[in-house]
C-alpha cells in the first residue's frame, strides 16, 4: 500500500493541490482572507483530531514523548507552510497581483529549494529546473495572464515563496511521520489565524458558495494534499518534490477551463509540454545517466 501511495502521490498530490485554487475563488466570494484561512486551520485541526481519534490513536501517544526541540521545530514549520505562505499567497492577490505573475514568482521555489536545503543536484538538474521555468513562463504568458503587477504584490508573493521554500526544507530535516507534522503545523497555524480573527473581527456569509469551498479547502486540500506533500517529503529530497510546483498552474488552469470554460491556447500547450519533460527528467532516478551530469569535486 505504501509502495503504490509512493508512486501515485505525485499526481494525487497534483490535482488535489490545483484544484484549491479554483474553491479558494469561491469562498473569498463570501469571506474575507482571515476569516476564511482561520476556517480553513480550523477545521483542519478537527478532521485531523477525528481521523487520529478514531484510526490513529498510537499518534497521541508519539505526541506525548516528542521533546521540546522537535514541537518549536514542528510548530514553526506549520507557521511557515500552513501561515506565512497561505497569508502571503492570498496577501499578494488582494494587492493586486495577477494569479500569472504570482505563479512565476512561485516558480522560483524549485531552484531555491536545493539551495537553501544544500542538495547537491548537479548542472544537469539545475538546467531542467530553468527549462521547468521558462515552460511555465511560456505556459502563463499563453494565457494572458501577466497583467497587474504591483509592489506590495511582489513584496508579498516573494515573502509567499520563501515561506514555502523555507518551510518545505525544514519539514524534510524533522523526519517526523506526516500525520503529526500535519497535526501540530494546523494547531500552529490555528492559534495564528484565531488570533488574527479577534484582531480584526469575523467577515463572513455561511452561504452555499462558502460551505463548498471551505468543505472541499479543509478535506480535499489541507488534509489530502497536505498529507501527501509531508509523506513525499518524508520519503524523497525536497528538490524532488519541489519541482512539482511547476505543474501546480497549470492544472490550475485546466480546472479553470473546466469549471469556468476559460479558453486554453497552443501556447499554453507547448508550455505544458516542456513543463512536463523538464519534471520528468528532473526526478528520474539518480542511478540513470543525465545530460551533462557533472560529478562533485573530489568525487572519483
Amino acid at each position: 500500500m505504501i509502495r503504490l501511495l509512493g508512486k501515485f502521490s505525485p499526481v494525487l498530490f497534483l490535482v488535489m493541490w490545483s484544484s484549491g485554487a479554483i474553491f479558494v475563488k469561491l469562498g473569498l466570494t463570501s469571506a474575507s482572507v482571515w476569516s476564511f484561512l482561520a476556517v480553513r486551520a480550523t477545521g483542519a485541526l478537527l478532521l485531523l483530531l477525528v481521523i487520529i481519534g478514531i484510526f490513529f490513536r498510537s499518534v497521541f501517544t508519539e505526541l506525548r514523548h516528542l521533546t521540546k526541540k522537535d514541537l518549536s521545530s514542528l510548530f514553526f514549520t506549520g507557521l511557515l507552510l500552513q501561515g506565512a505562505y497561505q497569508s502571503c499567497f492570498f496577501l499578494a492577490i488582494y494587492n493586486g497581483l495577477s494569479p500569472g505573475v504570482l505563479a512565476l514568482v512561485l516558480g522560483l521555489q524549485p531552484m531555491l529549494t536545493p539551495i537553501v536545503g544544500r542538495e547537491q543536484i548537479g548542472l544537469s538538474r539545475y538546467i531542467f529546473l530553468l527549462i521547468g521555468l521558462l515552460g511555465l513562463t511560456i505556459a502563463i504568458v499563453g494565457a494572458q495572464d501577466t497583467s497587474h503587477i504591483t509592489v506590495w504584490g511582489i513584496v508579498f508573493g516573494l515573502l509567499s515563496v520563501l515561506a514555502i521554500t523555507i518551510g518545505s526544507v525544514h519539514q524534510k530535516k524533522s523526519n517526523q511521520p506526516p500525520l503529526i507534522s500535519a497535526f501540530l503545523q494546523y494547531c500552529a497555524a490555528s492559534v495564528l489565524f484565531v488570533t488574527i480573527i479577534l484582531l480584526v473581527g469575523w467577515n463572513a456569509n455561511i452561504d452555499t458558495n462558502f460551505i463548498i469551498a471551505s468543505s472541499w479547502m479543509i478535506v480535499i486540500v489541507s488534509v489530502g494534499a497536505v498529507l501527501l506533500l509531508l509523506f513525499m517529503l518524508q520519503k524523497e529530497a525536497a528538490s524532488k518534490v519541489s519541482v512539482l510546483f511547476y505543474f501546480v498552474p497549470i492544472l490550475t488552469m485546466l480546472f479553470d477551463y473546466l469549471v469556468f470554460d476559460t479558453q486554453l491556447s497552443w501556447v499554453i500547450v507547448i508550455g505544458t509540454t516542456i513543463v512536463l519533460a523538464s519534471i520528468y527528467l528532473y526526478r528520474l532516478p539518480d542511478t540513470r545517466p543525465h545530460l551533462l551530469s557533472v560529478e562533485p569535486k573530489g568525487h572519483r
